[in-house]
């Protein structure tokens, strides 16, 4: 064979080879780039919203579940929630509460010395609250004046002894909102603080549960620290609702924390 016929059967072979691809490199794009038709385009992500603990747990699922709290010892004020609709009783034809405690916690147990805030969460009504035991005397120790929504009344509690209170109004059905507080000197265990420590002050809201993100964004902006929260679905319509425990900063005065929680409280669906 000449060498003109050898190179003509050797090329004849590479076209061949070259059309049947056997190695697999027919339109393997070998540098990885980017094809024409390829969309290569960014996707926009969406921002991160800060985490909120929306989720069952800590004091707030206790005082739910069992209408108590036991403060400790070394918190100075206690804010107590009247919840919106708390004046309704069980009983009613129409089922008006968000949860069956007139007061939240219905009962407590604190120190000699701890300031008790009362906090009027109960839109539209007003209430006046008359204190009484320690002594035994039927009299009432003390009566709080009534005073609206959003506004607060305090008793600080110095003897030790088993304590009552009462709204002097009777509501349908003979429906009377009532709570207890025992106050102790003994060392008793805390349920509270995640940090294992006591804070100046404690207390509780309730906010829907779908707008729960805005208000406890609102709370810490104003310095507020979020203890524990639970979720639950309320009496009236099966609409979730969540109780919030909050810790105020440190070195608030009270009328400085009731003025802050009447703002915050004013943009709940309730008001």
């Amino acid at each position: 064979m000449d060498n003109k016929s050898f190179l003509i059967s050797v090329l004849g072979l590479l076209l061949v080879m070259v059309y049947f691809n056997p190695f697999g490199l027919h339109d393997q794009n070998v540098f990885g780039s980017v094809s024409d038709d390829e969309d290569n385009s960014v996707t926009e992500q969406p921002l991160q919203q800060p985490l909120v603990n929306n989720s069952t747990s800590g004091i707030a699922t206790s005082i739910y579940d069992t209408h108590e709290f036991n403060v400790g010892d070394g918190a100075q004020n206690l804010f107590i929630l009247i919840p919106n609709e708390g004046h309704h009783g069980p009983g009613e034809e129409d089922e008006a509460r968000y949860l069956n405690q007139p007061f939240v916690p219905e009962s407590v147990t604190i120190s000699p010395g701890t300031n008790v805030v009362w906090f009027n969460g109960d839109v539209g009504h007003e209430h006046n609250l008359a204190i009484s035991g320690g002594g035994g005397s039927s009299n009432p120790l003390y009566q709080t004046g009534e005073f609206s929504e959003f506004d607060a009344r305090n008793y600080t509690f110095n003897e030790i002894g088993d304590f009552s209170y009462a709204d002097t109004v009777e509501y349908e059905n003979g429906f009377i909102m009532r709570g207890n507080i025992s106050v102790t000197d003994d060392d008793p265990s805390s349920q509270q603080g995640t940090t294992g420590s006591n804070p100046p002050t404690i207390g509780l809201l309730m906010v829907p549960t779908e707008d729960l993100a805005q208000h406890t964004q609102d709370l810490q902006g104003r310095g507020f620290v979020i203890d524990s929260t639970h979720n639950f679905p309320d009496l009236r319509e099966g609409d979730e609702q969540t109780l919030v425990v909050w810790e105020a900063p440190e070195n608030s005065d009270a009328s400085t924390i009731i003025a802050d929680l009447a703002e915050v409280s004013q943009q709940f669906p309730y008001s």
